[in-house]
């Protein structure tokens, strides 16, 4: 196993880790953060060439459809990982008013937008393992977990953070630290899931995606039948 993906693993559990604040606590979850903005550093470094080819060759819908994601994951990292430093508890910081008020907003509303683009990111280079997968039944039990992942992103109304529709993030400390880490594993295979799916789309293929798709919808719709998704301000 190269560098490059022990950084994508340490930075995968690292960012888990992170949207696991009742885990980790405030200090915990900064200097976790600290620890994924170094892994952050070494990922860029390990992938400079990347920034190199930007503007080589020809841009095909998948192409496109990865350069917006990257970007977007990139200023929408680096917004998080400042705005913490402006409001850290733990750490030397900016103890400016005016920036505090709006560091808040951003790290709420750039973290879940990252967690979110992290797990596109990684669906547009989910292809190299699906391809060593023959069996049909992984795939399935992906795309049904995926679905609980798309339930808990609703029930948990994450949305609403990002849109700044909601500016006070809930966080629920008396919840089973486990059951946090799988919603969190569930939420990231959802958006994994749809970055992967949309790009072969994008690529021309069809039946498969939906097929996927499908399958991830019908457990979201009977979880959303069975047991509902929360009113806002629950």
């Amino acid at each position: 196993m190269n560098l490059k993906r022990i950084t994508d693993i340490l930075m995968t559990i690292a960012l888990m880790l992170l949207m696991s604040k009742q885990i980790t606590e405030q200090a915990g979850h900064e200097y976790t953060g600290i620890i994924m903005f170094t892994l952050f550093l070494l990922h860029q470094y390990l992938n400079r060439k990347w920034y190199s080819s930007i503007f080589k060759g020809r841009y095909s819908f998948v192409r496109t459809f990865s350069l917006v994601v990257n970007l977007s994951l990139l200023v929408s990292f680096v917004t998080t990982a400042f705005s913490g430093i402006i409001m850290s508890e733990n750490f030397p910081s900016l103890n400016v008013e005016a920036l505090t008020s709006f560091a808040r907003e951003a790290h709420l509303s750039c973290s879940y937008l990252s967690f979110v683009l992290m797990g596109v990111h990684l669906g547009l280079h989910w292809g190299m393992i699906a391809g060593k997968i023959t069996s049909a039944l992984p795939g399935i039990l992906g795309s049904a977990f995926a679905g609980y992942g798309l339930y808990v992103f609703m029930s948990l109304r994450l949305w609403e953070y990002i849109f700044l529709i909601n500016e006070f993030a809930f966080i629920d400390y008396d919840k089973n630290p486990v059951l946090v880490l799988i919603e969190n594993i569930a939420m990231m295979s959802f958006w994994t899931l749809a970055g992967y799916q949309a790009s072969r789309v994008l690529a021309g293929k069809i039946l498969r995606p939906l097929l996927s798709i499908a399958i991830a919808g019908g457990v979201f719709a009977v979880l959303w039948v069975f047991i509902g998704i929360p009113e806002a301000g629950w």
